[in-house]
């Protein structure tokens, strides 16, 4: 079926039901942001691809609520079909509950898959409704009705990380918790975020694309810890060593039944913002349920010495394939080799390879040449791939997986003549990359407060970018991890040190061009007075920044010795590994900018 018959099922199926709305979740039972196929559900009812968005379908109307970073992208892909997008994070965006409770009849009745709503939000959907006095239908799986050749759960195999790249034992995860649990005077803790769960058991699998995850829940208290996962999926030597470590293991479709089965004196710590609405519907049944973030969220996000050594290893075996693929690049357009944007990011991923513990990529590239690079989270295609000339600019934002760690870097480099507008963007948007990069601030900062710093070189000149500045980033697991962050919207959580997160500005002009520039940053305590603990960032990203299209009357001297401060130390770091004319080539492409 195409997007137009799928509409028309879904619409008869709702006639069936008696229901005047239906929401369609961008999201699976763990709140993930990627998903495996079998929850692929917004991407199968709209056509839209991108990784955040929710669909909303009433007999008269077919919504999709997404972001700024997926407007361009989602006109282009809803084009044609009935689907109209609604935008969000933008001045008077109003959201789906609101539009619904403004375009929905008295006494409506919404149907939703209680599996792939939030706890939260589904309560919030609630709360919206109410005036309207309309009722909630939760139906789990309900599209299973009219998409026929739905995916089953993978069945990847998981394997263990060992100790000595993920730095820390099970047992002693499971012991630090089991305080966290007291602490909250709970029995029990249910977790079903899915990098939450790997990073507890130090597992890994590859039930997700890019995220290296299995699908599960876990379930422990003062004494037991149980790893709720698809029968075949767990080998007995892996059963082996988290027996070894106290974990036990049970189907995947058996949490509901066990956690029917406590005791009525349960008090189980969950989230509601993670947890779907029919897991934490079968708690509330049978225990007390104490609605709290988990604390496993900030325990991962803090590396420890091992991960953050990891961390700089990562770093420096990408930075080898990143500066290899750039002489390849340049190397071949001057010899007019034929490249699309396909071609070129099939080679990158090729050459991460061949590092010692390469694990795969760790998201889908953003390979994007002249007006594509507009799009933020554009993904090229054999149809439909730009061609590389040489003029303009080429955008690749990239990353790996490796043992040791996960890499996430952006760069955007100069094809050949540049507008005046293109080298003014250039120069703007890494002026921002580079204020975040030298900050210094005090203990108890939110990303918030330094959202500014990024963005005032940019306002200045009246420009802006839609995205957030910056992520947390995974060790060896999701390339997006909270719960830091660096955004213009508020998040109460201080950046810490051993939290790594990206620095990524970007300017973005439709048709035309896009730039953004990204390092990942280690945040570190650098010294402690009687004004305060300070502490600031280590730059963990190894790949040159290209100087051509700068500038540099834009620029203040302190950014400019910054600049070439960063450019000698990817030089002296990457030229022993790289051959001799690619090391020649990239100690031109590292000279200081002289003024």
């Amino acid at each position: 079926m195409n997007v137009s018959e799928r509409i028309q099922a879904l619409r008869s199926l709702m006639q069936e039901a008696g229901w005047d709305a239906v929401v369609i979740s961008g999201t699976d039972p763990h709140g993930s942001e990627y998903l495996p196929e079998r929850w692929q559900q917004r991407k199968w009812i709209s056509g839209f691809t991108g990784s955040y968005g929710t669909v909303v379908v009433t007999h008269k109307h077919a919504g999709l609520w997404t972001d700024t970073r997926y407007f361009i992208q989602s006109r282009k892909e809803l084009e044609g079909s009935e689907f109209v997008m609604h935008p969000l994070r933008v001045p008077d965006a109003v959201d789906y509950p609101e539009w619904m409770a403004a375009n929905l009849k008295h006494g409506a009745v919404v149907g939703i898959d209680g599996e792939c709503l939030t706890y939260r939000e589904t309560e919030h959907l609630k709360q919206v409704l109410k005036p309207l006095k309309a009722g909630i239908e939760n139906r789990p799986s309900f599209l299973n009705a009219i998409w026929n050749d739905r995916p089953g759960l993978p069945l990847n195999p998981v394997f263990i990380l060992e100790e000595k790249y993920s730095g820390k034992n099970t047992g002693e995860k499971l012991l630090r918790l089991r305080s966290q649990i007291k602490a909250q005077e709970c029995t029990h803790i249910l977790l079903n975020s899915l990098d939450q769960i790997a990073w507890l058991f130090n597992i890994r699998c590859h039930d997700i694309p890019y995220n290296p995850v299995a699908i599960s829940y876990a379930l422990a208290d003062e004494e037991n810890a149980t790893l709720f996962i698809t029968p075949g999926k767990i080998s007995d030597n892996v059963k082996q060593v988290l027996h070894e470590q106290g974990v036990s293991v049970m189907p995947y479709d058996s949490i509901s039944g066990i956690l029917k089965s406590l005791p009525a004196q349960t008090r189980i710590m969950a989230d509601g913002n993670t947890l779907n609405y029919n897991v934490f519907q079968e708690i509330l049944k049978t225990c007390a349920v104490h609605d709290v973030p988990s604390p496993v969220i900030l325990d991962k996000a803090i590396k420890n010495t091992v991960e953050t050594e990891g961390f700089r290893k990562a770093y420096l075996n990408d930075g080898i394939a990143l500066e290899r693929f750039f002489f390849w690049l340049e190397k071949s357009l001057e010899k007019d080799v034929v490249l699309t944007e396909t071609d070129v990011s099939k080679k990158l991923s090729w050459m991460r390879t061949l590092a010692d513990g390469a694990m795969g990529d760790s998201f889908q590239y953003i390979s994007a040449y002249g007006p594509n690079a507009s799009l933020p989270h554009y993904a090229p295609n054999p149809e439909t791939a730009l061609t590389l000339l040489k003029k303009g600019l080429y955008l690749i934002d990239s990353g790996g997986h490796y043992l040791y760690g996960t890499t996430d870097t952006t760069r955007t480099v100069p094809l050949g003549t540049l507008t005046q507008e293109e080298r003014e963007d250039y120069t703007l948007a890494l002026k921002g990359m580079i204020a975040l990069s030298r900050a210094v601030f005090l203990k108890g900062t939110k990303g918030t407060h330094l959202d500014m710093l990024v963005r005032d070189p940019l306002w200045r000149y009246r420009r802006n970018y839609g995205h957030g500045t910056g992520h947390g980033t995974g060790h060896f697991l999701c390339v997006h991890e909270g719960p830091q962050d660096i955004r213009m919207t508020w998040r109460d959580q201080d950046i810490l040190p051993g939290m790594v997160t990206s620095d990524e500005p970007g300017i973005y002009r439709e048709g035309s061009h896009g730039v953004r520039h990204e390092n990942v940053l280690l945040c570190k305590m650098l010294e402690e007075n009687e004004f305060g603990t300070w502490l600031g960032f280590e730059t963990l990203t190894l790949c040159h920044i290209d100087t051509l299209p700068l500038i540099a009357s834009l620029m203040e001297p302190s950014e400019i010795e910054w600049l070439n401060n960063y450019n000698k130390t990817v030089y002296d770091k990457l030229s022993p590994h790289l051959t001799y004319e690619e090391s020649s080539w990239l100690k031109k492409k590292t000279a200081p900018v002289i003024t």
